[in-house]
């Protein structure tokens, strides 16, 4: 059997970096020797309430060096980490608890009521509190850890390649969520890749501040910087107000982050100190925002990037070279990953076409947990459909259409809901939209987009309008614009289309019929 246990990691790292700062929680801190030795206390403490190899293990709780040290601990142990979404309803839980086949669960005292709540019947062997709170039965960790002899080393557990070492429920925005199994292999080629892709080296201070549920927390680069051997840094919140603080006193080199909290650290009076950024990762923005940031930081690179959560983050990042001149794209193919853009009959077209995004090599999950049907679905002769519409250049750079689903079918054209947002978010009034197509009695479809404005702008539907018939061809432009005060948003923060669209068929009706009465045009 091969040894492919991302715990050995740190034992490498305690025997060449041990005194070189490893993690940082608050006031609390680990050189590389005393994380490995705590992550050992983490699993013999694990391994004596109850949980084994063979175990499912979830865990509730808010980013924590207690968190990191559980999930260290769980691939030392040998056993299937689950990190839980937190914002779900006790129902839906409770679905993915039994889906999953979960016998072990962690959590903090914040979610011991979400603990309580679900499934009395859910086969739940092992239950841990990170806290005081004990709920049905759990044992507290820290008296758990307090039993721990001194010195304790558990070992490494001897792990293939293949082996499963982690499980992530996808958000669920259709249907029941659906658990992207991460084998060991999924994830060193990951850590590798960010290694390679973000230039990591031991000087590096990775902030952690997207949520463990998510795949861009864990993976972007997330534990790959204990692989280059630099030090993470876990924020406690998203607040523009934490994270900026903690960039200026630790020096942060690097994070992924949502565009809205740049912002707000951007415009916060004192403005902290961004001296020490190296880069900045965040996708999905306009390339307006983008270059705005750069303005602002023209010493940071900053990274787009295509990925989700069955490709075990990224697969392309925008390089520091072409940042610039190929603004809007998302970056060329992580080493060991292929992609492809193919037609309808599943044949690739040239640079430049549109189609949908395909990809293959060894950041690809092989599949769901418990779900081959959905599995069957998603692959194609050895490739993972994304589902997304792009396109290749010439040089082999990625650019991102739209999802197939957001695709918008207007009098017999395709608009691609991503441009029409790009514009709308382009607007310095805009601080968030989101754009769908709407039943219209003329045309069949035409956009409508939601628009979230930033404070004290006064900006103004019609604002919206003007400013897309200037950049925009005008069956492009949104007929409908409805300014709000927030975006619909799942429990991991996307965008609920689903919902804007019912919204949009349910006000169209009327209006397209008034309209269509009138014999109104574009």
């Amino acid at each position: 059997m091969t040894t492919a246990n991302f715990a050995e990691v740190l034992r490498g790292q305690a025997l060449r970096r041990g005194q070189r700062e490893a993690l940082v929680d608050g006031e609390e801190r680990w050189t590389y020797a005393e994380l490995d030795a705590d992550v050992d206390r983490h699993a013999a403490a694990l391994l004596a309430a109850g949980v084994t190899p063979a175990d499912l293990v979830g865990i509730l709780g808010r980013n924590s060096a207690t968190y990191l040290l559980e999930l260290l601990a769980l691939a030392r142990i040998g056993a299937i980490a689950v990190p839980l979404n937190w914002r779900l309803h006790p129902s839906e839980q409770s679905y993915v608890l039994r889906q999953a086949g979960i016998t072990a669960l962690a959590y903090d005292d914040e979610f011991a009521g979400l603990v309580r709540e679900v499934d009395a019947d859910l086969p739940l062997r092992v239950l841990v509190s990170h806290g005081d709170v004990l709920e049905r039965g759990a044992l507290r960790l820290t008296d758990l850890l307090a039993a721990v002899p001194a010195g304790t080393r558990v070992p490494d557990a001897e792990k293939d390649r293949d082996d499963v070492h982690r499980l992530l429920y996808t958000s669920g925005t259709t249907a029941h969520p659906k658990g992207v199994i991460h084998t060991c292999a999924n994830v060193a080629a990951n850590h590798r890749a960010q290694v390679l892709e973000l230039e990591l080296t031991q000087a590096d201070r990775i902030l952690l501040s997207a949520p463990m549920f998510h795949v861009s927390g864990l993976e972007a680069p997330g534990l790959a910087t204990f692989v280059a051997g630099a030090t993470l840094v876990v924020a406690p919140t998203t607040s523009p107000a934490d994270i900026g603080r903690l960039v200026e006193t630790e020096r942060i080199t690097g994070l992924v982050l949502a565009a809205q909290i740049l912002f707000g650290i951007l415009e916060a009076d004192p403005a902290p100190d961004l001296s020490s950024l190296r880069y900045l990762l965040f996708a999905g923005v306009a390339p307006s925002v983008r270059r705005q940031v750069k303005e602002r930081l023209p010493h940071v690179r900053t990274v787009d990037t295509f990925g989700m959560t069955e490709l075990c983050n990224g697969v392309a990042y925008m390089d520091a070279a072409h940042e610039v001149e190929k603004l809007g794209a998302l970056g060329a193919p992580f080493p060991g990953v292929h992609i492809r853009v193919v037609d309808e009959d599943f044949r690739p077209v040239p640079p430049g076409v549109e189609g949908e995004i395909v990809v293959r090599g060894e950041k690809v999950s092989p599949g769901y947990w418990r779900d081959e049907e959905a599995t069957r679905r998603s692959r194609r002769d050895g490739w993972f459909l994304t589902g997304d519409v792009g396109r290749l250049d010439a040089d082999g750079y990625l650019w991102f259409v739209d999802r197939r689903a957001d695709l918008i079918k207007s009098g017999g054209e395709n608009i691609a809901s991503a441009e029409v947002e790009r514009v709308v978010a382009s607007h310095p009034g805009v601080a968030e939209v989101a754009v769908v197509g709407v039943p219209d009695p003329r045309w069949d479809e035409v956009p409508k987009a939601w628009v979230v404005a930033r404070p004290g702008s006064g900006l103004t539907e019609d604002d919206v309008r003007t400013h897309c018939e200037a950049n925009l061809a005008r069956y492009k432009v949104p007929k409908h614009v409805e300014i709000v005060e927030a975006l619909p948003r799942n429990d991991s923060g996307k965008v609920l289309k689903k919902v804007l669209r019912q919204q949009g068929t349910a006000s169209a009706g009327a209006a397209g019929s008034a309209e269509l009465a009138g014999g109104a045009g574009r």
